[in-house]
């Protein structure tokens, strides 16, 4: 299938550790900046955890007691064939994340300097990269919001730079990194390592060393006991671990020779533990290292490498930081050797590296069932996908609060590619998974049917209806992984069995966007992607089609929301109105050239005309496959999750005309002085 919903991994080109290849720097290509909200309020979102990501920064902040996690880079998203910077920022309490959206914000990028700043109080970014091009920016983060900083003096562009503060001398201090520069033709991409020293006093920058050690990826951590900084990184042809000391009064950086060091030093990250008074490292990808991670601590004379109980897995690029209220290191993202991207957040103490994750609201997804249920005024969740994981869980959304529900007699734990509708004539949830098992759920039993004589063919991306005119649930379309065709057959299911109508059928698609009309009293779809027939070229739809349960018959309304497909769609209960809002939209320039964009704009159809809602203060980020919905129980347009080069778990409410996003409010507490 040429389109698939969610990112889809390049492997590596040469893995870190090769003999005889130094590392590329960009082991997962990426070529566009992605922001993901411009201006919102600094409370925190509802959203359980970032998206994966890679060379993402992290650090504590003890100021609020918080660690601050911002930016870092997707995979290779096969929707539009890009990767993305990322431009969040976000908060980790001990215990969970909580999105915070600052009313200014650097520029989305990756491979950053990022550290805190003890004797000011705040957090420091420097330079990394946002496309194509390199930064050597500087801003500052009080717990609240982001402030750029305008030193007299910085250094030159850089992204993967290596950093620590020295509290003894209130010096942030830098070590190299890599300049990029690509051909004129914006193709070839040639990474130069540097390799000077630079200082920051809080106010500028200023050079210290023009030419230190010859090595590549570089991770700096500062040792307050024995106020020293230190140095782990890889000699560029071996790829050997080498092993610096940094010397601030003699200008210099001293080798030192412990009789171990780390096996592994491309792409790994230090932090100091203040529980036992030792820098740990651990990550970093190479060819010749084990394939589970090597997790180390220096106590200041040597290093020893840690038997461990419990693994996290191997990653480069991974953000680490510790957490001293707890006395827990804290681990997150990075990718592993063949390009997999890690979304899941680790703790570390005593040997084990310790998975963590937030039992109280679903992870970030996309493909799932969204369902409004008005019987028992909610909205039910079941399923999805993201990058690691194929989900069968199932939650209730209702008056802004997710529910694990598990209780529930002969509830599904297998439903690939769910759909679901309410059936308002049995007032019951009808689920469709793609093997074609047919299920009802009244709320409190799920109910499977033998679906063995007659049922749709298996099929991802298909759509689902509920039609009050038939009193059936209508299927439509989808995509045939097994014989790699798209489809267009319909079928109808009358609350035990299934019947296809075969006459008039629409072009063949996938990720349509189908919903029953009160208007025109028919099922309705718009959109997708697929074939006007089984042999014709690949197409981008902007068609709509009513079905009368004989058939289907074009619609050509003289305005459409354009070519799109994975967007959402609901009927609002009061105007009786469908409200489209996101999905990959194809937009076309002067010349003709189509791009394919992750669109945040929302439609109204009436039964007769599309216009465009505008949103006067804000507008949730676009994406594809998104949940939306009308929550019962306050009769607002709920959209939760979806997918739009990462994927998301923030809920936006539609209500009066406006949307916004589900908050609450941070309760920061400053630390004594």
């Amino acid at each position: 299938m040429p389109v698939r919903n969610g990112s889809k991994f390049r492997g590596l080109k040469s893995l870190s550790g090769a003999k005889t290849d130094p590392m590329s720097v960009h082991s997962l290509k990426r070529s566009l900046l992605f922001s993901f909200l411009a201006v919102l309020a600094a409370n925190g979102a509802f959203a359980v955890s970032p998206s994966a990501r890679y060379e993402t920064r992290m650090v504590w902040d003890p100021a609020i007691h918080r660690a601050v996690l911002f930016g870092g880079l997707t995979a290779i998203d096969s929707g539009t064939k890009l990767a993305y910077e990322l431009g969040d920022t976000w908060q980790w309490t001990g215990n969970r994340w909580i999105a915070t959206y600052p009313a200014h914000s650097p520029t989305a990028r990756a491979g950053h300097l990022m550290i805190f700043d003890s004797a000011r109080n705040r957090v420091v970014i420097f330079g990394g990269r946002h496309g194509k091009t390199n930064l050597n920016d500087t801003w500052s983060y009080d717990g609240n919001d982001w402030t750029q900083l305008f030193p007299p003096t910085s250094p030159s562009v850089r992204e993967l730079s290596a950093q620590a503060y020295d509290s003894a001398r209130d010096r942030i201090v830098m070590f190299g990194g890599y300049l990029q520069t690509y051909s004129a033709d914006g193709i070839t991409l040639t990474e130069t390592p540097l390799h000077d020293t630079w200082e920051f006093d809080g106010t500028t920058w200023k050079q210290i060393l023009s030419d230190g050690p010859n090595v590549i990826r570089p991770a700096l951590e500062y040792d307050p006991i024995r106020k020293q900084t230190i140095m782990i990184a890889a000699e560029p042809t071996k790829s050997t671990t080498q092993m610096y000391a940094w010397d601030p009064v003699a200008a210099k950086w001293n080798q030192l020779a412990p009789a171990l060091l780390p096996a592994c030093a491309l792409g790994g990250e230090m932090t100091w533990q203040s529980s036992d008074n030792t820098i740990l490292y651990t990550g970093a990808v190479c060819t010749d290292s084990a394939a589970t991670e090597d997790t180390y601590e220096w106590d200041g004379t040597n290093w020893t490498k840690i038997a461990l109980t419990l693994f996290a897995g191997r990653y480069f690029g991974s953000a680490l930081t510790f957490d001293p209220d707890h006395q827990l290191a804290v681990l997150f993202g990075g990718a592993n050797a063949s390009g997999i991207l890690n979304g899941s957040t680790f703790t570390y103490a005593n040997a084990i590296w310790f998975p963590v994750s937030d039992s109280t609201y679903p992870a970030a997804r996309s493909l799932f069932a969204f369902t409004a249920d008005p019987a028992r005024s909610v909205i039910d969740l079941y399923g999805g996908l993201n990058e690691s994981t194929s989900f069968f869980d199932y939650w209730t959304y209702q008056n802004g609060v997710f529910r694990l529900q598990s209780g529930t007699t002969g509830q599904p734990t297998d439903c690939s590619s769910p759909l679901t509708v309410f059936d308002t004539d049995h007032q019951k949830l009808v689920m469709l998974c793609d093997s074609s098992a047919t299920l009802d759920f009244d709320g409190t039993t799920w109910t499977t049917y033998d679906v063995s004589k007659s049922a749709p063919p298996q099929h991802r991306f298909g759509a689902l209806a509920y039609d009050q005119t038939l009193k059936r649930t209508v299927f439509f379309g989808g995509y045939d992984d097994t014989n790699s065709v798209y489809l267009n057959q319909t079928w109808t299911f009358d609350g035990a069995s299934w019947t296809q109508v075969k006459k008039n059928p629409a072009p063949f698609r996938t990720l349509t966007s189908m919903w029953w009309d009160p208007t025109l009293k028919k099922t309705v779809l718009y959109g997708g992607l697929g074939r006007l027939t089984a042999n014709d070229r690949l197409t981008r739809f902007s068609d709509m089609w009513s079905f009368d349960g004989t058939g289907w018959l074009e619609i050509k309304p003289a305005l459409t929301p354009g070519m799109r497909y994975g967007a959402s769609v609901v009927v609002d209960p009061k105007t009786g109105h469908a409200i489209l809002f996101g999905g990959i939209r194809v937009d076309t320039d002067a010349n003709l050239i189509q791009t394919q964009v992750y669109a945040d704009d929302m439609w109204e159809w009436d039964g007769t005309t599309w216009t465009k809602v505008t949103s006067s203060i804000l507008t949730p980020p676009g994406r594809e496959n998104a949940g939306f919905a009308v929550d019962p129980y306050l009769n607002q347009f709920i959209l939760f999750g979806g997918y739009n080069g990462t994927y998301l778990s923030d809920v936006w409410i539609f209500g009066n005309g406006q949307w916004r996003q589900s908050t609450e409010v941070l309760n920061r507490r400053r630390a004594s002085h």
